[in-house]
């Protein structure tokens, strides 16, 4: 996803391990693996400045955007690009990535100032775990509930339930596959040309895919960009989005509800 990116390639005896090639090879927008999903890019400042009108003519139904890593940076673009998305039409939501090295008070007081009131129309924020070896000399259980600390937070903050970007090898091997992860919709990093991706436990399904980091759209002027689907049609899409203010009330009540429950 990001320069540093552990790369969501698995090596896995009934799934598939991408080949030189499939990881080289630019993807164009048109080569989306499945017509019951709907095609969608993340992008950076790493993109430089990006031309929204072609982008939406290109295609593209949902983006989001780099806003914030870390305790103090804001992602150039984000703001921009922010703007630029909405003004054409295009669903955008925002992510932050994590350093679990940092504070976490502090990221999730950066993320939050940084992208400011949610609008309707939003995608829900995402926060993005990857870096194994930025995870090291953290037991588990730790590295887990700060991940739940930000979820949390950054839920009763901005009255919407974020969602959860990571890739196989990292939910197994550095989350241990924790339960409490399931509770957030799934936005998978699995680089595979197969139809659909391997979801790691604890998810039974993905919401969000990012199917490949080099990507070809028209209107992004680097040389590649991450390329994903959402798992559903534009009316599915439509549910997750931030609604108006009532129906946002009401989606924070059930929210609200639904925490007490599991308690």
């Amino acid at each position: 996803m990001r320069q540093d990116n552990y790369r969501g390639f698995d090596d896995e005896v009934d799934g598939c391990a991408v080949c030189l090639p499939c990881q080289t090879r630019p993807f164009k927008a048109t080569s989306a693996q499945n017509v019951n999903t709907l095609f969608g890019i993340d992008v950076s400042h790493h993109q430089g400045i990006i031309d929204w009108k072609k982008v939406k003519a290109a295609g593209v139904q949902f983006v989001f955007l780099k806003a914030t890593e870390g305790e103090t940076f804001v992602d150039k673009r984000y703001a921009s690009n922010r703007a630029g998305a909405k003004a054409v039409g295009i669903p955008c939501g925002a992510y932050h990535f994590f350093r679990p090295k940092a504070s976490t008070t502090a990221q999730i007081n950066n993320f939050v100032k940084t992208v400011g009131k949610l609008q309707p129309g939003d995608l829900p924020p995402v926060l993005d775990i990857e870096v194994p070896e930025d995870w090291k000399d953290i037991a588990v259980k730790a590295r887990v509930q700060m991940i739940l600390d930000w979820l949390n937070a950054v839920e009763k903050k901005l009255g919407v339930k974020p969602l959860v970007y990571i890739n196989n090898p990292m939910a197994r091997d550095e989350l241990a596959s924790a339960a409490e992860l399931g509770n957030y919709k799934l936005w998978l990093a699995h680089y595979t040309d197969r139809p659909a991706p391997r979801v790691p436990a604890p998810w039974a399904g993905w919401t969000f895919w990012q199917y490949s980091e080099n990507g070809v759209v028209d209107g992004v002027s680097s040389q590649a960009c991450d390329m994903n689907r959402f798992a559903g049609t534009s009316a599915d899409l439509q549910r997750l989005l931030v609604p108006a203010s009532s129906g946002r009330i009401r989606r924070k009540i059930i929210s609200v509800l639904s925490r007490i429950l599991r308690v």
